[in-house]
């Protein structure tokens, strides 16, 4: 995009210096691609008709504030000269403030002309202060003043172009999020000029843009098209003497300056080869623009920011050869042209280039970078004092390239500093060490230990935990046996040194982090210390180094959840709190999220207390109103449910149960798709099947009945699943519980026998829990039938099936439980070859338990002695139905003497094989029988499993 305000640059303009002919451009398809730039003119095309009427800025947003702190890449600020400083005590600072809030909430249009001199003046030490804060008051300042001039009509106030610029470069040195100041400078910029159309005061100027084009470059957005935009913007306001008088006009039309920033925003763009070449295309317009009477000169800045691009632009070899080349040009031009003179921040810049190429191509980085040196001390630059900058520069291309003896490389580069008057500083021994390191095998270890004993030694430098922390990195990374060993010393140094040495928070992190790969026994009480040291620096000592983040903390926490100590329950949950704390406290490095309460939750569940189960509650309770609260990162999710329903499941089923129902109940009727995956469902239906809630059971059908309609693939529905809801059937033995569990296996086995083979059907437990509530509402009938059915579905059933029955009919007082039984005994001996000794005792039992006339008690003693006899010839008979038949006896006999008649052989056969039990002796003590002793003898007793 060109400048309309100069000529036309053309290959063939005569007279061309020999500035032009060094830097001008070489004509490949990368150049073509870059200078060509469509988007930039239908964004200004697009905003041509707004200009044209009230030339307002994009941004029409209110100034809103934040705390949010993310530095980006300084850049070349237009130079306000402000040059008040931030109070310089806590006294001072409260007698600022007090005196600023003064200012802002006078009434409107009562500032004196002191007040007025002092809200100017607070703008500049506002703006001076470099953070957020500072940045938010400036505007309020200016805000305040423009409010008393024009709603005040104070006309002692004198509103200047000055000011705005003063508060657009307040956010410029903010540090806050880069897409937060470019909010804010364009909001700013966009008031400076609808007030000047309104009141034809403070018109902007090129500072103005110059601040813009400076906030696009500290976002990592792509403003390249606002960019190019504002160069056509302001060359149009220019020459538009409709709307701004001359004088307003010169002052908007772009400068050196202009030029600088708009190079500058490309250099920021980080590996866009394109973004360099676009930098390198506007240098040539600048030399083009500096050949006139434009009053625009070009100098050694502009060539520094296009050698920035080019080190920025992930070009490799290509990019820093580009930048060399630039360097070379320089070296042509700065004996004709003064303000293009090499400073020792160019030669730094493109040596620095070289560190960022491919392995390849390290060799011959290195070879160039000391090429370069070798050059700058051969001449003369105007600011020497810097030349430090340059050999840290080269000895980061040396420790980076990994060359062999890259660390004797860089003593030599350490003893050339010396013979040029200069000290080897804190990142040249850096570099060394890092080189010394970069082998990691034990001879580069030790050479690094080696060279950090110097560092310590020297009397002018002081070691950081940076310096430590390369070799701690290596130490770790090594394979020597003892590096855990080795690490920990490391730390244990850096804490007795202290200062800047002390661990900070990628030292924690490396030893924690090795700490959790290590199968050491002690390893997850190490690094709980560890981390209370991280917290104990932080917090109690003040170092900001050492703040703790995510990292250290998940680790640990994930450390403590495989740790088999008993401890951790306990210290897992309390550094859980830490965490919390830390976040509520406002650090921005750590960051709660499902992940970490999962695995905290997971972990108290493995231990069934109620000190556990509580614990959990609270955390699942806390999960859910930050949830609630509008909470993405913290939700609790089906794995959570899960653990807290394995616990409770242990502690309080019921309680399980109730979360279980308002989880599946939120999901059936919920709009938003909740996760619910195969283990999860199970756990949830689990918990129902345990309730003794017929609401619980009605619950897990409907759940099955909406997976089963729904088109989710995350949950595969499986007979155990099924099993469950007959389960929840059967602990509600009531008429409605045997209907609605009738129902649903009747549905399914319709579907089923339709043909419908994707129908999931419970197994052979699953039935047997339906029997359950069907004969203890006196449905045996429809229990039998159903019998019949799933042996028709080739479900074969076993003993369980049949003993379910029984044990229904044997648990409670009826007047037909003994013919039941005895139909339901004599279908199992169809079905099956043998019969359990716990079938047996439970048709017994059955027929013990019935009550009414005594006809149908004769009766059920008859059946109870057919089986018994039945029992006697299949020899599955144990003291337990010996016990039976004489309850049975003693329950269904109403006559003392018949008793005996009945009860005397049975016992005298049960003493006989030995099985004289506790349910024996307390029956026949209830008897008060002469036929059993005070102490049982031995022999009576010796085969009976539940003697006393």
């Amino acid at each position: 995009v060109g400048c309309p305000a100069a000529p036309r640059l053309t290959t063939k303009m005569k007279g061309r210096s020999l500035l032009c002919q060094c830097i001008r451009r070489s004509s490949t398809a990368l150049s073509r691609q870059a200078a060509k730039r469509p988007s930039a003119q239908r964004y200004f095309q697009q905003q041509s008709s707004h200009f044209r009427h009230h030339y307002f800025a994009s941004v029409t947003e209110p100034i809103q504030t934040g705390t949010i702190n993310i530095q980006k890449e300084e850049s070349h600020a237009p130079n306000l000269n402000v040059t008040s400083e931030a109070p310089t005590s806590a006294n001072e600072e409260r007698s600022l403030h007090s005196t600023i809030h003064y200012v802002l909430t006078r009434d409107v249009g009562r500032l004196s002309i002191v007040n007025i001199q002092k809200a100017r003046s607070f703008l500049s030490i506002t703006s001076s202060w470099n953070n957020e804060k500072g940045a938010v008051l400036c505007e309020q300042l200016l805000e305040r003043l423009f409010e008393e001039r024009y709603t005040g009509s104070n006309i002692n106030v004198v509103i200047e172009s000055d000011m705005y610029n003063i508060c657009m470069n307040a956010w410029n040195k903010s540090n806050a999020d880069g897409q937060k100041i470019v909010h804010q400078v364009e909001s700013i910029l966009h008031r400076m000029e609808q007030r000047y159309f309104d009141h034809q005061e403070t018109p902007p100027d090129n500072i103005s843009y110059n601040c813009l084009m400076n906030a696009y470059s500290k976002s990592d957005e792509d403003s390249a098209d606002k960019v190019e935009a504002i160069l056509e913007k302001m060359n149009s306001f220019a020459h538009d003497t409709n709307v701004f008088n001359s004088e307003a006009a010169s002052r908007i039309s772009p400068d050196e300056t202009t030029y600088n920033s708009m190079m500058n925003y490309y250099a920021s763009r980080k590996n866009d080869h394109i973004s360099a070449q676009r930098a390198e295309d506007l240098l040539l317009q600048l030399s083009g623009l500096s050949q006139h009477d434009s009053g625009i000169k070009m100098d050694s800045t502009s060539f520094n920011i296009v050698l920035k691009a080019w080190s920025n632009s992930g070009g490799g070899i290509h990019g820093a050869k580009r930048a060399e080349e630039l360097l070379r040009m320089m070296l042509k031009l700065r004996k004709e042209h003064a303000n293009v003179q090499p400073t020792s921040l160019t030669f730094s810049t493109a040596i620095n280039a070289y560190s960022k190429v491919a392995p390849e191509d390290s060799a011959t980085a290195v070879r160039r970078a000391i090429e370069l040196l070798n050059e700058l001390e051969g001449l003369y630059i105007p600011d020497s004092e810097n030349i430090n900058t340059c050999y840290n520069a080269a000895a980061n291309v040396i420790a980076k390239s990994g060359v062999p003896n890259s660390s004797e490389l860089i003593l030599d580069l350490m003893n050339r500093m010396k013979n040029m008057d200069a000290v080897p500083d804190g990142m040249m021994y850096t570099s060394c060490l890092e080189a010394s390191v970069k082998s990691g095998d034990v001879d580069g270890i030790k050479r690094g230990k080696q060279m950090l004993e110097q560092m310590i030694d020297e009397p002018h430098f002081e070691p950081t935990s940076a310096n430590f922390n390369i070799l701690l990195n290596a130490i770790l990374k090594s394979k020597s046996d003892r590096k855990l060993e080795e690490a920990e010393e490391l730390v244990a140094q850096m804490q007795e040194i202290g200062g800047d040495a002390r661990p900070d928070s990628a030292s924690f992190n490396m030893i924690i982090s090795a700490l959790s790969r290590s199968n050491t026994p002690d390893a997850a009480e190490k690094a709980v210390d560890y981390l209370r040291s991280m917290l104990r620096l932080y917090k109690n000592d003040g170092y900001g180094k050492a703040k703790p983040d995510s990292f250290a903390f998940n680790c640990v926490i994930n450390m403590l959840a495989r740790s088999k100590h008993e401890w951790a329950y306990e210290v897992i949950q309390r550094t859980l709190s830490a965490m919390e704390a830390q976040e509520r406290q406002g650090n921005a490095s750590v960051l709660l999220d499902t992940i970490t309460y999962n695995v905290v939750i997971g972990k108290l569940a493995l231990s069934a207390t109620i000190t556990n189960a509580k614990k959990v509650m609270k955390l699942l309770a806390t999960m859910e109103a930050r949830a609630e609260s509008g909470s993405t990162a913290v939700v609790p999710d089906i794995i959570t449910y899960t653990n807290v329903l394995k616990l409770q499941g242990k502690v309080n089923p019921q309680r399980a149960a109730s979360i279980a129902s308002s989880y599946l109940t939120r999901a059936m009727s919920s709009d938003e798709r909740i996760f619910i995956d195969r283990v999860g469902f199970y756990t949830l239906l689990h918990a129902l099947s345990r309730s003794n809630k017929f609401e619980d059971a009605v619950t897990a059908r409907n759940a099955w009945e909406w997976i089963e309609k729904s088109d989710r693939v995350d949950v595969v529905l499986t007979s155990e699943a099924c099993n469950l809801v007959t389960i929840a059937y059967s602990k509600n033995k009531t008429e409605e519980a045997a209907a609605e569990v009738l129902s649903f296996l009747s549905d399914l086995i319709h579907r089923y026998c339709q043909g419908d083979k994707d129908t999931v059907l419970p197994t052979k437990v699953g039935f047997s829990a339906a029997f359950i509530p069907l004969c203890a509402t006196n449905r045996t009938n429809d229990a039998l039938s159903l019998l019949k059915i799933i042996k028709a579905l080739n479900i074969v059933p076993d003993a369980g099936c049949y003993i379910s029955m029984l044990s229904v009919l044997s648990g409670r007082k009826s007047t037909n439980g003994a013919v039941y039984a005895h139909k339901v005994f004599q279908q199992m001996k169809e079905d099956l070859e043998d019969v359990p000794t716990a079938a047996f005792n439970a048709a017994i039992n059955a027929c013990a338990w019935v009550s009414g006339s005594p006809v149908g008690e004769r009766k059920a003693l008859e059946i109870a002695f057919e089986i018994f006899q039945q029992a006697r010839k299949e020899n599955s008979y144990d003291s337990v139905t010996f016990g039976l038949i004489i309850k049975a006896c003693m329950h269904l006999s109403k006559d003392d003497n018949a008793r005996m008649k009945l009860i005397q052989p049975v016992f005298e056969l049960c003493a006989k094989n030995g099985l004289v039990g506790s349910m024996v002796e307390r029956e026949m003590r209830h008897l008060a029988s002469r036929l059993i002793p005070g102490k049982l003898p031995q022999e009576w007793t010796k085969n009976a499993k539940d003697k006393k």
